[in-house]
């Protein structure tokens, strides 16, 4: 009879191997559940992440939600498409968490709270004028999208319109709260829905003129 070319090996062998390797598992498991940060790749830098924001934000404010890409905001950032998508799955929750940290409108204030006031009118007329559809891309973004439209209505403010204008008229008067609205809601309605070319200084002499009237003093 031919002889076997393996040698034999007892059951107790066997045995003792098959436990060997059952242990070298366990503790393997228990290695990968300790640390979960090694297995998934490397820790995020914060700093992109900012950098990504930053960009986004920028270029929201430049070119609108309709014609954001993340391509572009990849570029801005210095970043590839692949380390936004793994922050943000889609360009949705990017543009909502930008929104987010969104700074708000800063106002530098002097002693002439009526020349203070035309600065910011003028400001919002001359951005509202120059980019007529970045409101209404907005709106169609926000009803699109449950997270954009969560993300604008806590973020949104028009408290530095208040506070200015209550500067003038007094923070106790009943209208205050109507001219504040008034103030983006006319800025808004003829950028989008009159046909002529709207001249800044001229509409911001306008709203200046209505908001003074309710004061009883001279616009400037």
């Amino acid at each position: 009879m031919r002889k076997s070319i393996f040698p034999e090996i007892s059951v107790s062998t066997i045995a003792l191997s098959t436990y060997f390797i059952s242990v070298r598992i366990a503790v393997m498991k228990i290695h990968i559940s300790e640390s979960p940060n090694k297995i998934r790749g490397r820790k995020r830098d914060e700093s992109r992440t900012e950098s990504i924001l930053q960009a986004a934000i920028g270029l929201l404010l430049e070119v609108g939600f309709d014609k954001f890409k993340v391509q572009d905001v990849a570029i801005r950032a210095g970043a590839g498409t692949g380390a936004i998508y793994r922050r943000w799955p889609k360009k949705e929750t990017l543009i909502a968490e930008a929104i987010k940290v969104m700074p708000q409108t800063k106002v530098e204030l002097t002693d002439d709270p009526i020349a203070d006031l035309r600065v910011l009118v003028r400001y919002k007329c001359s951005n509202t004028f120059e980019k007529p559809d970045l409101v209404p891309g907005l709106i169609a973004a926000m009803r699109a999208d449950k997270c954009i439209e969560e993300a604008v209505k806590e973020g949104f403010s028009i408290k530095h319109f208040r506070s200015a204008i209550a500067r003038i008229i007094g923070d106790d008067h009943p209208q205050l709260d109507l001219l504040t609205e008034l103030t983006p809601a006319m800025t808004l309605f003829r950028a989008s829905f009159t046909p002529e070319l709207i001249e800044t200084e001229k509409m911001t002499d306008e709203i200046m003129a209505m908001i003074l009237a309710f004061s009883g003093k001279n616009a400037l």
